[in-house]
């Protein structure tokens, strides 16, 4: 009987493994493994889809039915602005016509602009994503990509280069079935997605963090106040976290329910992304991401999930990981505002210390304005050499007794015959910038010149491959 006892145990143990597998091998790999175990459980919220994203490196941390087909409403907008920002410029004058107001339906959320009146895509950009306005959803759809048709297309092909397999759009608005648009739908992972690359760009990022915005006066009608649709602005403002809302959208239909996608940042820089659909009322909505993103920081501050640290600017940039990568240990300082401005100049100084900073070697550095790469290569040549065993005395003896030392060898003619420039430069010199090239360090670089100027982003993945 013993024996038949411990076969049943084990068959169902066995069952028990079988299935654990098959249901990870259902969830894609990229996503499972960036969730991670929690101590306690995830507050119950009454959404019926959401995803809590750590918005500097795109892993889902918490989520509810993530790839759930769900209707966005107009977080719709969100993918409206980027799509004008990628086709228009920010000063381009469009004017809101009859024709454009009959594409409206009556109850779609809107500023009732007046026929006839002209604003700029900055204008539009600001009316639509703070008071959710239809008409300039509309206008910026009709008037910076050729046709409105052509705004569709692009709002789907954008959604397919950002990876959001289980989107599609029909207009620009967030209208659904409700309104006869059969063809607007998401999931809350996809939305999550668009709020990520929506909030790096910076205009998108300024708009939707103002709690009002002053619409200018048109043909005899006085300049107005439009408030931010968004109520962690005013009925729901946070107090005593150590957190705050900087964005992004909200969104309301009869088939999606009450939406917001919410962004959080802390003074660290950890950055958290909570797409919530179909909450029942606005205070269940508010309440639930708050309940989200409080459980999500304590689980961090607590140690019991890891969070990247960042800056928006560089999110989708080549060198964002790693720059990421030595925001979060610390070793480049958080800015205030969460931008990097990766294409700066620095002074010599500057960007020396971030090198150095970085890589953990102590170069020194020269009283240039610009580091350039000659630059680096002497200060680089010269700490190694002090570092090596043999004193400088003793090289510089070898280099005047040999008389090879005044002349590059076949590698270092190799690398320099690359490099435009360095023909201004001694032998020694030559020397010193073959030896930062064979060292590997600007291999994440494509910088073939020597007098070039190193940026903020360029210095960084440098200095990352010198402490490899």
């Amino acid at each position: 009987m013993d024996r038949y006892i411990m076969r049943r145990k084990i068959k169902k143990l066995v069952i028990v493994l079988l299935i654990a597998a098959f249901i990870s091998g259902l969830v894609p790999g990229s996503i499972f493994n960036q969730v991670p175990t929690a101590s306690a459980a995830v507050p119950s919220v009454q959404a019926k889809a959401y995803v809590v994203m750590d918005a500097n490196s795109g892993g889902v941390i918490y989520k509810k039915s993530m790839n759930k087909k769900i209707y966005p409403a107009s977080t719709v907008k969100l993918m409206t602005a980027i799509v004008a920002l990628e086709n228009a410029d920010l000063d381009k004058k469009i004017t809101f016509t009859k024709k454009l107001r009959k594409m409206i339906p009556s109850d779609a959320s809107k500023l009732g602009l007046k026929a006839g009146t002209t604003y700029s895509v900055r204008q539009y950009l600001n009316m639509m994503l703070i008071a959710s306005d239809a008409d300039s959803a509309t206008a910026l759809a009709s008037g910076t990509a050729g046709t409105y048709e052509n705004f569709i297309t692009l709002m789907n092909d954008t959604a397919k280069r950002y990876g959001m397999d289980r989107t599609s759009f029909d207009n620009p608005s967030g209208l659904d079935t409700g309104n006869g648009f059969k063809k607007t739908y998401t999931t809350a992972y996809d939305f999550a997605i668009l709020a990520r690359h929506a909030m790096s760009y910076e205009t998108i990022r300024n708009i939707v963090s103002k709690n009002t915005y002053n619409v200018p006066a048109r043909k005899g009608k006085p300049s107005f106040k439009i408030k931010n649709t968004n109520g962690f602005y005013s009925t729901y403002k946070l107090k005593g976290k150590k957190y705050s809302i900087i964005g992004s959208k909200t969104g309301t239909t009869r088939a999606a329910g009450r939406v917001l996608i919410a962004t959080a940042r802390d003074e660290s820089g950890n950055e958290l992304i909570c797409a919530y659909f179909g909450g029942n009322t606005s205070d269940n909505l508010y309440n639930g991401i708050e309940k989200l993103l409080d459980y999500a920081y304590k689980q961090y501050s607590n140690g019991k999930t890891s969070l990247v640290a960042g800056f928006w600017d560089t999110r989708f940039r080549d060198s964002g990981s790693v720059i990421s990568k030595h925001a979060t240990s610390g070793t480049i300082p958080m800015t205030a505002n969460g931008k990097f401005n990766p294409e700066n100049i620095k002074n010599q100084a500057y960007t020396i210390n971030l090198i150095n900073n970085v890589s953990g070697l102590g170069m020194a550095s020269g009283s240039g304005t610009e580091l350039t790469v000659a630059d680096l290569a002497m200060s680089y040549y010269n700490y190694i050499n002090t570092q090596a065993e043999s004193n400088m005395e003793d090289i510089q003896a070898e280099d005047k007794g040999d008389t090879d030392a005044e002349k590059l060898t076949e590698e270092e003619i190799a690398v320099t015959s690359n490099i435009d420039n360095v023909d201004s430069f001694n032998i020694q010199e030559q020397k010193q910038i073959a030896y930062l090239y064979l060292s590997g360090a600007m291999a994440g670089v494509n910088i073939k010149d020597a007098r070039h100027q190193l940026t903020k982003e360029e210095a960084v993945v440098i200095a990352d491959l010198l402490a490899a």
